[in-house]
């Protein structure tokens, strides 16, 4: 009994151990049983490109296989992006909307069946404005003028501002037109062709988002002073057209531009009255211009018709002369040969995309000179059939006043005027005649006759000037000093119109009659005060000053307020010089 029941006993735990091992055996193979895991294709070589406030993770795709989107977690954010089979060799994906910080991203592709790939993980950052906040603006250093007349901003390195791609620059370059520009990274500086002289330069700085980022943010605002030019336009008031024999007239098709071309009006409406327009088919051609002043020129502009409108007449391609007067100036023939014989400077050769644009400016090298007179010349046009302006403008520096040609100079004889011909003075062949020296004779010269302090003389000056200086000789203090003035008025008018003034002028013999004017009598009949000095006439054989810029006259008064002996007064010689000498 006992035996069976061991018996019994070895059976069942037998049985047992037989049961145990076939389960252990399909533990083993369980996964296999199943089915096999499949992966999906992945992104390769992953990368974090920082953005501002979100970030952009890009990877290779040439392992993606059938996957058919890209699932990122990070946090507690998931993404999903659609692979669409166009991403060609590197895929990229955009998280929005994070905040300024690093990040961990679980990247996972999956396909149509559901199966992942195997998970990556890839560690990026997202900026945003502290990171902005410390970034600092590229820096102008310092303007500079090169040989080429031209001035040009330089900026600083990006040493300071590495993460700086560009910088943009705008400023004003007349009274409605601004100009945008742009120095990159890699540039030290820009060109600044035109501009306002001592108006405002605006720069914002344009940064990458961190290294490698997607990103361009702009910076603030920073507003520099630009340079306040060696250089001045030239006043347009004293410019005029120069009829020589060798120049056209560009008065073709009733063209006025003695009228126009230098009125600072540039606009043009199809109306030919207002501009230069040469006749057609007379190429090359010139026109000669007196500046008004003795100028070192620095820049030239030059505006057409609008090119849009009518561009056939733009010039394409010129030259600019000058010359300091016109003595032996004219030219024989129309070459360069020619001018050069003739004295004339070529200051400039210059190409002009006239057909696609209305206006052009170009600089003149400093170092050839100063000039009064300019020989524009065209070579040719659009079409060469004729050449057309709206406007032309010079810039100068180191201007000086023109010696106002004195064979123009007369005598006008007003009702009030004290003629100064006492003691056979004849002071219109002789007050103006170049020659200073006192000849010990009364003859030569100005004389008012006695009684006649104070008094004046108006003088025609022929042409229209902004008076800026004066010189008078006097009879020589070795041999009478009493007639020298010692304190002058100089008054100036553009016209004659309503200019007299009372009393009338009388005298007997050598004396003058009449009661003497006053200073205000000349104010009120809109004479201009150009002028009063006080000077020791005693000891002067001349005297020479400067007259303040004023308005632009024709005639002017000469009032001798007092004189040395405060009876009579004399002048040898007058010489003047002045802004402009604009025939009427």
């Amino acid at each position: 009994m006992y035996t069976l029941r061991i018996k019994i006993l070895l059976f069942i735990g037998l049985l047992s151990n037989l049961f145990y091992s076939c389960d252990d055996m399909d533990s083993i193979h369980r996964e296999y049983l199943n089915g096999e895991i499949i992966y999906s294709g992945k992104l390769d070589t992953l990368n974090v490109r920082p953005g501002y406030k979100r970030a952009q993770i890009e990877g290779y795709t040439k392992f993606l296989g059938n996957s058919n989107k890209v699932i990122v977690q990070f946090d507690d954010r998931s993404e999903e992006f659609v692979i669409t089979g166009n991403e060609g060799e590197i895929m990229s994906m955009i998280i929005e909307n994070l905040e300024e910080s690093s990040y961990e991203f679980d990247v996972q592709s999956q396909d149509k069946n559901g199966n992942l790939s195997i998970p990556q993980i890839v560690a990026g950052k997202s900026v945003g404005d502290i990171f902005v906040s410390n970034q600092e603006s590229r820096k102008l250093s310092e303007y500079t003028v090169k040989s080429d007349g031209y001035t040009y901003a330089n900026f600083g390195g990006n040493s300071e501002s590495p993460n700086v791609l560009f910088t943009t620059l705008n400023y004003q370059i007349n009274s409605v037109i601004f100009k945008i520009d742009t120095i990159f990274s890699d540039e030290k500086e820009i060109l600044l062709e035109d501009f306002i002289p001592s108006s405002k330069m605006k720069t914002i700085s344009y940064i990458q988002s961190d290294e490698n980022g997607i990103d361009t943010i702009a910076l603030n605002q920073v507003e520099y002073d630009l340079p306040n030019l060696p250089y001045d336009e030239l006043d347009k008031r004293f410019i005029s057209i120069v009829e020589m024999p060798s120049d056209i007239s560009g008065e073709s098709n009733g063209a006025k531009p003695s009228e126009y071309l230098f009125d600072g009006d540039s606009t043009w409406d199809g109306n030919n009255e207002k501009t230069f327009l040469s006749s057609s088919g007379t190429f090359p051609h010139h026109f000669t211009i007196d500046l008004g002043v003795r100028s070192t020129l620095r820049k030239v502009k030059l505006d057409m018709p609008n090119h849009l409108d009518f561009n056939e007449n733009n010039v394409t391609s010129l030259q600019i002369w000058g010359r300091e007067n016109l003595e032996g100036a004219e030219t024989l023939s129309n070459t360069n040969e020619s001018f050069i014989s003739s004295g004339w400077k070529l200051l400039k050769e210059k190409e002009i995309d006239g057909e696609s644009m209305s206006s052009n400016s170009f600089m003149i090298d400093p170092n050839l000179g100063s000039f009064r007179y300019i020989r524009y010349r065209v070579i040719s046009t659009v079409t060469n059939n004729s050449s057309q302006l709206t406007e032309l403008t010079f810039f100068g520096q180191n201007n000086e006043s023109i010696s106002l040609d004195k064979s123009l100079f007369s005598m006008t004889i007003m009702q009030s005027d004290n003629p100064g011909n006492f003691y056979s003075a004849e002071p219109s062949k002789y007050l103006f005649d170049g020659n200073s020296a006192w000849a010990y004779s009364d003859k030569y010269g100005y004389h008012s006759g006695e009684n006649a302090v104070p008094g004046h003389f108006t003088l025609d000056l022929g042409v229209y000037t902004q008076l800026r200086n004066v010189k008078l000789d006097f009879r020589s203090t070795l041999d009478f000093s009493g007639n020298n003035p010692t304190k002058l008025e100089i008054w100036g008018r553009n016209d004659l119109y309503n200019a007299e003034i009372l009393p009338v002028f009388s005298s007997s013999g050598n004396s003058v009659t009449s009661t003497p004017t006053s200073s205000e009598s000349l104010q009120n009949a809109n004479w201009i005060l150009l002028s009063s000095n006080g000077l020791d006439g005693a000891y002067l054989n001349s005297y020479e000053f400067e007259v303040e810029p004023n308005e632009m006259v024709r005639y002017l008064k000469i009032r001798y307020v007092e004189t040395v002996g405060g009876s009579g007064c004399q002048f040898i010689e007058i010489s003047l010089k002045g802004n402009g000498a604009i025939k009427p």
